[in-house]
Order: structure tokens, then sequence, then C-alpha cells
């Protein structure tokens, strides 16, 4: 595709590098080599518009790149100015940086490591309520609580609020008109909260909960203690892993990474990106890019909407919410346009390549999601964008004791929780994906429910307008959750956890460990997810098994016998995510 400009939707859309060009540029080096970047980049999407996708050495001195894109993974990490292990995919890009590839064991000058310290400033807050997590439902509950005088935090990871859904362009001053309705929807929320009152920590991150009241975060320049007495917890999700041999390789991404490079920084994943999954997110993101200039390989996915069993469910969809489907219709129908190949029922079982992802192999599925004996088919690509569903971002609450129950189907935790985001701790309200899989639309009418609920408790009588906007996010939560329920039924398709993974398939990316490792650790003595993780180490990496935590619940389930309940997969643990020791340790003497 080399189209400038793209009609969507009756907006006037400009090429991706036509509106990348519209910012001012910067440079810094990566490895002695200057590197040129748009003001608002990442260093990881500076890197990947120039070519660069070898980011971090791995223990078996494998490289790696950028995989999760938000964080979780670790996988991007690179040396800025010999601090080391920064998140290429949430650290800014600035003039003069000087970054190089993260080593898998740097070198530790003793001078540097003797040296004082300087202590971050502590501040101890104790707001009305506490919401963790910038994305629709937290925005949102936010927004409301806010303007109805109560005293909020509202505390996000990221340097930007909007959330995997409503990630927002790294140029603050793009013009209006060259976004779609997702970006102005976002830009209008993230505004409402913005103007609410409420008090906005981005950039901050939780490490530590001891109570729903005394949370611990810190961000680059200040440590935080934070004793709220009510607690929204709108975390979000992450995209699981395919374990298939090569998915590992630098290039292979998942589709929320990919986006987020097109979405937020007019970067395409690759010269020519193949995409991969369950689900209308991939559909959706392979019509981005093709809209935005990119050349698709092609798209596998592992159901078949249009088979005609599927019709009912159709015509549900419709009934709940025409205007959704009427937009995937228009994402088929770019493809199609631009003569994408689209593949169903198949499963990519297979990445080859040196240095880089540079080839797959995609195989027909039986009911089961195995691949077909000679069923495969090889197409050659750069890049490759993995959405095989998603898992919840539930460490916090599952530490914090929320009761969560196991879901056969995606063989994750889910919160038990009613409409309002109540869960089993009073205090505790636990909105969006964080808690289980519905979407954004579901999210971010949760986030009104709870926020009347949360004014009900703490005393607050809401407004007339208030009541209204409670009215109508309550159909719109009806009619949304239902839409959910009838889009997997269109979408339904065998969960992919061990079918494609070979013996040497790496599991635990951290580590390096293998399937043929992991399976040789079971014994009559070692039949739990615990157990298995002191016998080989698996879930001990930097992502604290967020990835490999769902393929060893699914080998322990086989070898048990016993169904996983709450308490069965890897237990949450402080820090949640890599801190600075100097943080945690830190004390004022």
């Amino acid at each position: 595709m080399n189209s400038q400009h793209i009609v969507s939707g009756g907006i006037l859309r400009s090429s991706s590098e036509e509106r990348r060009e519209k910012s001012s540029s910067i440079e810094f080096t990566f490895n002695a080599k200057r590197i040129s970047a748009k003001n608002g980049d990442s260093i990881a999407s500076a890197l990947i518009h120039s070519g660069i996708y070898e980011f971090k050495e791995s223990a078996d001195k494998s490289k790696r790149g950028i995989f999760c894109g938000m964080g979780v993974c670790n996988e991007c990490l690179v040396d800025v100015d010999g601090e080391g292990e920064r998140l290429a995919c949430m650290t800014a890009a600035k003039s003069n940086l000087n970054v190089n590839q993260q080593r898998a064991y740097p070198r530790v000058e003793i001078e540097k490591s003797h040296m004082e310290v300087d202590l971050l400033p502590e501040t101890e807050i104790s707001p009305d309520v506490l919401v963790v997590g910038g994305g629709p439902a937290g925005l949102t509950c936010a927004s409301i609580l806010a303007e109805s005088g109560l005293n909020v935090v509202l505390l996000d990871e990221r340097a930007k609020l909007g959330g995997q859904y409503f990630k927002q362009p790294s140029d603050p001053f793009l013009n209006i008109y060259d976004l779609d309705q997702q970006f102005r929807d976002g830009r209008a929320l993230i505004e409402r909260v913005m103007q609410s009152g409420a008090r906005i920590l981005s950039g901050t991150a939780v490490w530590g909960a001891f109570g729903f009241n005394y949370f611990m975060a810190a961000s680059a320049e200040q440590r935080w203690i934070i004793r709220a007495k009510q607690l929204v917890l709108s975390t979000g999700a992450y995209e699981r892993a395919l374990f298939a041999p090569g998915w590992t390789l630098p290039g292979v991404m998942t589709t929320g990474a990919a986006q987020t490079l097109l979405r937020s920084y007019n970067v395409r994943p690759g010269e020519r990106t193949f995409i991969a999954g369950n689900g209308p997110l991939n559909i959706q993101m392979a019509a981005e890019l093709v809209r935005g200039g990119g050349e698709v390989e092609g798209l596998a996915e592992l159901a078949n909407p249009f088979k005609l069993k599927n019709l009912a469910a159709s015509f549900a969809l419709f009934w709940y919410s025409p205007s959704m489907v009427v937009k995937g219709i228009g994402y088929f129908v770019t493809l199609l346009c631009a003569k994408v190949p689209i593949y169903f029922g198949r499963v990519i079982n297979e990445f080859h390549g040196e240095s880089r992802v540079e080839e797959i192999s995609i195989s027909k599925i039986d009911n089961d999601g195995f691949p077909i004996k000679d069923s495969s088919k090889s197409i050659k690509t750069d890049s490759v964008a993995i959405g095989y569903g998603f898992l919840s971002s539930n460490e916090i609450p599952r530490s914090l004791g929320c009761k969560h129950e196991y879901d056969q189907k995606s063989e994750s935790y889910r919160v038990i929780r009613d409409a309002f985001g109540a869960t089993s701790l009073e205090e505790v309200f636990v909105l969006g994906d964080g808690g289980g899989i519905f979407g954004a639309q579901v999210a971010q009418c949760s986030g009104v429910l709870a926020a009347s609920k949360i004014l009900s408790i703490l005393g607050r009588r809401p407004s007339l307008a208030l009541n209204r906007e409670v009215r109508n996010a309550h159909n719109r939560y009806v009619r949304n959750l239902n839409f959910q329920k009838w889009l997997w039924r269109v979408f339904d398709a065998p969960t992919i956890t061990t079918q494609v993974a070979s013996a040497k398939t790496v599991i635990c990316r951290c580590l390096g460990i293998t399937r043929e490792v992991v399976e040789n650790g079971y014994s009559q003595d070692v039949l739990t997810t615990g157990a298995l993780k002191r016998v080989t180490r698996i879930g001990m990496g930097m992502c604290q098994g967020r990835y490999c935590g769902v393929f060893t619940l699914h080998l322990t389930e086989e070898k048990s016998g016993s169904m996983p309940n709450e308490f069965s997969g890897f237990a949450p643990q402080v820090p949640y995510k890599p801190t600075p020791i100097g943080i945690i340790a830190q004390t004022e003497s």
C-alpha cells in the first residue's frame, strides 16, 4: 500500500509516515550509531522505525526485542547512559541519550556500586479513593468521584493516560481531525479527568500492596505511601503468549505492541507484517495497518466467523451493537480491497529466522487446536503480530485476598465481583479487564457504576445528572456484556496453550527454560506449580511467570489430574514488577 490518504468513517486520514513527519526531530545514539527519532517517540519506536529490532541479550546469548510493548515482558531492556535495564517501550527518547544493547550479564563497576545514592523524597497521602490504572474504567470512575467532591488519586505507570484501548498519539498537538473516533473518545475522557480535580500520578507504579489502605508506589522522582478509604483497581490485561518454536525472535510481538507502535508513534512494526491470533483486535490491527500505508502479508484467524452456524449469533451482535458490527465489516472490506490473504482456522506453528523473524509456518487446526498433519504453509515476512487472547493483570487483587475463580476456557483467573465491581473485600473494587476479559465498553460502563456505589458507601448523594449517567451506563453495560457473549460465540476457537510447543520450545522467555526442562521437572513429589517453580526455576524471571504461568498450570492439571483453583498458579510476589532495590530498601537515617 502506497496510498497517502485513506478515507475511514468519513474522516480523511493521512498515512502513518505522513503523520510522523509532522513531529519535530531529535537524535540519540544506539550502540554508537546515530538514531533519528521524533519528539514523543519511545526508545523502542525510534529503534524499530530505524530497522533495529535487537534490544537485549538473553541468558542463552540469543537476542530479544520488543514483545508486549507495555512493560510486562521486560524483553526490550536497554542500557541508557550507563544506568542499565530501562524498558525501551516505556522510556521516552530524548536528545543525546547514549543507549546500548542490554547485555545478559552486564559488568558492574565496583566504584559505582559504592557511591552514595540520592534518596527519593517520600510522601504519604490519604485520599478518599485511590484508583490504580488510567484506562477506560479507571478514567471514568476517577472523573465521576472527583467531580462529586471526593479526594481522588489516579495512579498509572504509563507516562500518558488512556491505557491500551485509548492509547493516544505521542504528539499531543496532532490535529484532532487526523484521529479516528477511538482516539477522540479517549482524548475526551482524558480531558474530563484532567478537569475533574483528581490528582494524577502518571509514570508511577505500585510495587507493593500490604492491605487495601497501604500501597507503596514510586516514580523516577518520588516515593509514595498511599492510605485510601476505598480502592479501585483497573489494571487492565496483557496478551497471552504463543508457545511455538521461534516465538522469542526479534520482530515477533503482540498485536497490542504493534498497535501501540502504529497508533501512538506512527511506526509500522515492519516492512511486511503478518498478523495472527483469535478475535477482532487482530482484524482491526490488520485494517489499521493497511489504512496507514503498511504491507500486510496475511491474517490467520483461529476461528471462522463466517460459518453458517454463526448466522444467528451475527444477528444478535447486530441487535446489541449495530455500530460495532458495521465497523467490523469495514475492517474486512479494507482487507479484501487491499487483497490481504485471510486464513481461517489456522495457527502459527513455527517462526523461522536467524537474528530476526524471516518466515512463519501456519497450519490448519483440529477441534482441539492441534496442527493438522501436512497442512503447513510457509509465508515470508519480517514482522509478526500475535494476539491469541488476554490474561488479566490481577496480581494486586490476588495478593490482597480478593476471591477469584478459575475459568476453564481461558485457563486463567477471574475476580468474583458484581456489576459494580465490588469484590469479596468491601473496600476493594476491581473494574475492567483486570478482573475478567469483557472489553473496553463494558469496562467504561463499570467505571460509572462503581463510582455510584463508592459515593453511596462514603455517604455522598449523587446529583441528578449522575443518576441519569448511571441509568444510561447500566443499560449500556447489559447490552455490551451481551454483545461480548455473542461475539465470542462467533470467534469461538480452541485455546492455544501447549499444542504447538515442541520439546525445545522456550516456555520461560526470561530464563530460557524449554518445554523439555519443564516436563522433566514433574515427578510423584512435584505435582503443583509451586513445587515445579522450586525445581526448575520457571516463573522466577523478571516477568514473574505472567507468560509461562498459563503453560505450567495447564501441564500441572494434566500431570496431577486435578482441576486448578484460585491458589493453583504462581503466587503474586512483591515487588509486582522489577523495582530498584534502592526504592524498596530506602530508609531515612
